[in-house]
């Protein structure tokens, strides 16, 4: 920025093709040979406050460490958030801060992140540590490192500060030019001069460091909120009257938006700008367009304080009600607010024209390259409530309706109109299928139709129809017709028809989509037990259901992309499998499928998706597949996924516990000997799609290779033996690349003392000597010593035995024994082909039971449910404690139902327990998971057991839930 109090300063003057290519920018001329922006409306908008776990609603600063990191300045501390949960630090001996309130961060170029706030509390975070300075007395508004490591400290009511890299501060006030004391906002230009915003105007420092002021009248006697360097390095300044941009060699600045008062300024690139207002929301500038935000579309509150915009370009806006995102999520919903007729949404046709229509129950809308327009069908349909659509000959738009029968529209005209009154069965029309010859076939609530030019064939159930009730139809290659109904699908074929017995496969009823595949001459056909293949060639019949890995029943209508992915619709959510997978699990190569679920946190408004007419999903010539739901209609780019797999998010380790304690982060440790339960727990800091993170783990001196942890943020060892160990872990989005850094912790486990072999060798040593010295001593007394050091032999090992394989606390078997015993099991089941049965029990909610009535209540309660685990189990059972408050039951030979009898008759023993001499109001449930070894191999018994112990929990625990290979 150049302004002619400015200009004076020859040598900081700014070459003029500057502001050339500033008034470019803001030139509506140029939008139309700008690249796409997307509209604010595509992006996936979400809130988080309070509820979600921050310690106050208003967002005073945000900002994102190298580590991946976000930081949020509120009145009550900061909050660290990994994407999953927040971190609160707040005032206490770590932190070191006067007071809670934060105003203000600043990033340094050495990755310093500075904190300022309440009573002048200044504070650095570098590499996890924090360091206090001697507070200023004021509430901190700004910070900033300037090129010489100088920080400057914009106070709120004390003026100006500079604090040298020795610590040394220098005070610049009133007398020494500053128009008010009150300081708002700080910046360095490209020429290295300080830019400081207060709430009566516009200075600079020079190189001096003596103050000078602005000419500029709109930068004098006004406060002076927001400084930012744009693309070009000119100075944007956000003032209470509006947005300017200085001018290089002229003294009035160029008005970017006039009469708003601006709050904070974000330079996204050289085509975007972000724009917080103090009362009228979050602005976007791009190419002369000009967007809004504001409480009407979601914005948690009006008045915006912060901006920033992320690695992976997620848009964080912190408001005084909360932050606000918006990111580039893998759906796209469009509603009535962006033109849709109606959010209640049925049908799709990709049309050939290139547009897309969209049948909902309040009207048909078209969307032709971004724009949306209504076709009134109010000449022949009162309701205009749409349920199918299909393309027919001559580009002409087919409408099923659901009251006003079947309308044929041309150049948005309706062009024929059929109902009850001229042939059709029912005016109810749930499927269209126009054909080759100029036919067509419709199906209603009411049987199915072939309208032909001499009339109308109308077929029922008396004509072999499964069901009157019709959703789909499809013609295949080779002419046939499959009509997909209520109760069943029918096949129109030298005009008769048969009927298909899908029923017969999990007791399928309802045929609501068809899709065909011409690789493989596969017709799929979506029903309410799963996914069908009908093999045209053979006629014969597979299915992929739950057995097979999908997540639920009932789905709707199957779109296959063009990156070899098969997405579905279905009432929770949209799945996505691939198609490859499929096909080798019906050619019997695979017995199950990986499967996603998208939903609400993906990007759709309601994970509701519709069906029973068709077609309620569509592959656009774009390559996008749209599906239709309960709230408005939903895109996805599939190769844009790829793009967020490209994406590694870096991996950081959170929380280290042994045996219940925390560790420290830093450097290695040494646990000490008999250090049982080891949990580590890690994040993914990616904010693009969370919850989808992929894990995988190696602990290096235990694992051999990596371990797939999936979702889980938690790893956990227990028994481990003494050692060196490095854990590693990385993480990836869904299909994505592992992180190249791995987070890494590293420990030693110390061994008892009888497991040193200083101990053991001393021990031999000190039994030698004795033998020599009774050799020496008496011959006659050689037996009696031999057979003393024998038993003195045989008592110690016997000791050692029972410690190495008995738990100390409850007396049962400890993992080391139960994991010989299981091998041994395993393999003689395998032998003998017979079943073994495995339960993982955990005790609910223990850890409130040791912090809320002490450890030795917790030891009592595990001692007791010991016992009662032994008498309740069978004499061929094995029982051990697998750690903490988790045991392990073996149950060899033993079908699924006779284990969950057991596991069940344990959980109600347990329930029913009378802990009231150890508390009044305490009492202990469990929970368990069971599998077997059906389909597993010995490394995935535990593997499976456990997530059918995290099912139960999620399902409410004091339950008992089987693996999903025992289905």
């Amino acid at each position: 920025m150049l302004l002619s109090g400015l200009c004076r300063h020859r040598r900081h003057v700014y070459h003029f093709f500057c502001f050339l290519l500033c008034t470019v920018f803001f030139n509506t001329a140029a939008a139309s040979a700008a690249k796409h922006i997307p509209s604010l409306d595509n992006y996936f908008k979400e809130t988080l406050n309070t509820r979600s776990g921050l310690p106050h609603n208003t967002i005073n600063a945000i900002t994102q460490t190298p580590d991946g990191y976000m930081w949020f300045g509120t009145w009550e501390g900061v909050a660290r958030y990994n994407g999953r949960e927040f971190r609160i630090f707040d005032r206490n001996p770590q932190t070191g801060l006067p007071d809670v309130g934060v105003r203000t961060f600043h990033l340094d170029k050495h990755n310093v992140l500075w904190i300022g706030g309440a009573r002048g509390g200044l504070v650095k975070v570098q590499d996890g540590q924090w360091q206090a300075f001697p507070p200023f007395g004021e509430l901190i508004n700004r910070l900033f490192m300037d090129n010489q490591d100088r920080l400057w400290v914009a106070t709120e009511g004390q003026g100006l500060y500079m604090q040298d890299a020795t610590g040394k501060r220098t005070h610049f006030t009133l007398d020494d030019g500053l128009p008010s004391l009150q300081i708002h906002s700080l910046q360095q230009d490209a020429n290295g001069l300080l830019w400081v915003g207060t709430a009566n105007g516009l200075v600079y420092l020079d190189a001096q460091l003596q103050i000078q002021p602005v000419a500029a009248d709109e930068f004098n006697g006004v406060p002076i909120f927001a400084l930012e360097l744009n693309h070009q390095a000119a100075l944007l300044v956000g003032t209470e009257r509006g947005l300017y941009l200085a001018q290089p060699s002229q003294s009035k600045p160029l008005t970017l938006l006039d009469n708003v008062p601006v709050s904070a300024i974000l330079q996204e690139n050289s085509d975007i700008l972000w724009i917080g207002t103090i009362d009228r929301g979050l602005l976007r500038l791009h190419n002369g367009i000009t967007e809004s935000l504001d409480m009407r579309q979601g914005l948690p509150n009006n008045r915006i304080l912060a901006l920033l915009k992320d690695k992976e370009g997620n848009l964080w806006v912190g408001t005084n009600g909360g932050i606000f995102r918006l990111r580039d999520a893998p759906f796209n919903t469009m509603t009535t607010e962006v033109g849709l007729a109606g959010n209640y949404t049925r049908a799709l046709l990709s049309h050939s024209n290139g547009c897309m229509y969209v049948g909902s129950s309040r009207g048909l809308t078209r969307i032709c390259n971004g724009a949306f327009s209504i076709i009134d069908l109010t000449a022949v349909s009162v309701g205009q409530s749409v349920l199918s659509l299909a393309e027919g000959p001559d580009q002409t738009v087919l409408v099923g309706t659901y009251a006003d029968g079947l309308i044929e529209l041309q150049y948005d005209q309706i062009r024929r109109h059929y109902d009850t009154g001229n042939g059709l069965p029912a005016n109810e029309v749930r499927a269209i299928l126009p054909l080759g010859n100029g036919q067509m076939w419709v199906g209603t609530s009411n049987g199915v139709s072939l309208i032909k030019d001499d009339g109308i064939l109308s077929l029922g159930v008396a004509d072999g129809l499964p069901s009157s009730f019709v959703v789909s139809l499809f013609q295949t290659p080779d002419q046939r017709i499959f009509i997909g109904t209520g109760n069943g699908v029918a096949v129109y074929e030298n005009e008769q028809l048969r009927t298909l017995n899908i029923a017969a496969y999990d007791d399928a009823h309802y045929a609501f989509g068809m899709t065909y595949d011409a690789p493989v001459n596969i017709l799929w056909i979506t029903t309410d037990r799963g996914l069908m293949a009908y093999h045209l060639a053979s006629n014969d019949i597979q299915i992929i259901g739950r057995a097979q890995g999908m997540p639920f029943d009932k789905i709707f209508e199957l779109v296959q992309d063009q990156q070899g992915s098969f997405w579905i619709s279905s009432n929770r959510g949209i799945l996505r499998l691939n198609r490859s997978h499929a096909l080798a699990l019906l050619a019997g190569k695979r017995s199950s499928l990986s499967v996603e679920l998208y939903g609400e946190s993906d990007g759709m408004i309601s994970s509701q998706a519709n069906g029973g007419s068709a077609k309620a999903g569509a592959l656009h010539h774009d390559g996008s597949v749209w599906f239709a739901t309960s709230m408005g209609v939903t895109r996805v780019q599939p190769e844009r996924l790829q793009q967020f797999a490209e994406i590694a998010p870096p991996v950081v380790i959170e929380k280290v516990h042994v045996d219940g304690q925390a560790l420290p982060l830093g450097s290695p440790v040494n646990l000490i000997a008999g250090s049982n339960r080891l949990e580590i727990s890690y994040a993914g800091l990616g904010f693009v799609m969370s919850g989808r993170i992929q894990y995988r783990t190696k602990l290096v001196g235990f694992d051999r290779d990596w371990v797939a942890r999936g979702t889980a943020i938690t790893a956990e060892y227990t028994n481990l033996p003494p050692g060196e160990y490095r854990f590693l872990v990385s993480a990836s989005y869904p299909d994505g690349e592992w992180s190249k850094q791995e987070a890494v912790y590293t420990f030693t486990l110390l061994p008892h003392l009888w497991q040193r072999w200083w101990f053991k060798f001393a021990i031999i040593l000190l039994l030698t000597t004795l033998s020599i010295i009774a050799v020496r001593w008496r011959m006659s007394s050689l037996r009696h010593t031999e057979q003393r050091l024998r038993k003195l032999v045989a008592e110690q090992t016997t000791e050692l035995q029972l410690l190495a394989r008995q738990d100390a606390l409850t007396g049962l078997a400890n993992r080391r024994a139960f994991d010989e015993e299981l091998q041994h099991e395993y393999q003689r089941a395998q032998r003998n082909n017979t079943t073994l049965c495995l339960a993982l029990i955990d005790v609910d909610h223990f850890k409130r039971v040791n912090d809320q009535l002490s450890h030795a209540v917790g030891d009592e309660v595990l001692k007791r449910l010991a016992e009662v685990l032994k008498q309740q189990c069978r004499t061929v059972d094995m029982l051990a404690r697998w750690g903490g408050e988790e045991f392990v039951v073996l149950l060899p030979d033993t079908s699924l139902q006779d284990a969950s009898e057991v596991c069940e008759r344990l959980r109600h023993k347990v329930e029913k327990l009378n802990f009231t001499d150890l508390a009044a109001d305490l009492h202990i449930t469990i929970s368990i998971g069971l599998t077997t070894n059906n389909k597993l191999e010995l490394p995935q018994l535990l593997v499976s057991a456990d997530k059918a112990l995290y099912n139960a929990k999620k399902l409410g625990r004091n339950r008992l839930a089987l693996a999903d290979n025992t289905r």
